[in-house]
């Protein structure tokens, strides 16, 4: 009698043991995200397409040219989602701006010449997945 009395509290305590559990691991998933971040947009500083080196050039249908590029910006927001999966418990989303410099002229050498001026800013959002014990883009 007093083996089956034992089981709920035993289910009982396993329960809340893995509950805690859960919230640790997405308490350092978010943690690891942070850092993760941090490296992430030091990699698109150093290895993006980004700066004044990467001009790119188009014309408009009235013949005039639109030189232009863009700078990496600062990071805006950024959450960790947890989910369903085993294999991938938690997501997370990154938002930063994308800095958009145009200069405009008569002909590419005078759109090159510049000067450039902010013309747009550009949200973009990404999507990172944890697996196996680290965030993987």
């Amino acid at each position: 009698m007093r083996k089956i009395c034992l089981l709920p509290a035993v289910l009982t305590f396993l329960m809340v043991w893995q509950a805690n559990a859960w919230a640790l691991n997405e308490q350092e998933a978010a943690k690891a995200f942070s850092a993760f971040q941090k490296e992430w947009m030091h990699k698109l500083a150093l290895h993006g397409i980004y700066g004044p080196k990467h001009v790119k050039v188009r014309k408009n249908e009235d013949g005039s040219v639109v030189a232009s590029y863009k700078e990496l910006g600062a990071v805006t927001g950024s959450r960790v989602k947890k989910t369903d999966s085993t294999a991938c418990p938690f997501v997370g989303v990154l938002h930063y701006e994308e800095i958009v410099f145009e200069s405009r002229g008569p002909d590419e050498k005078a759109a090159r010449k510049g000067p450039f001026r902010n013309a747009k800013r550009i949200t973009i959002t990404e999507i990172f997945r944890f697996a196996d014990g680290k965030w993987v883009y």
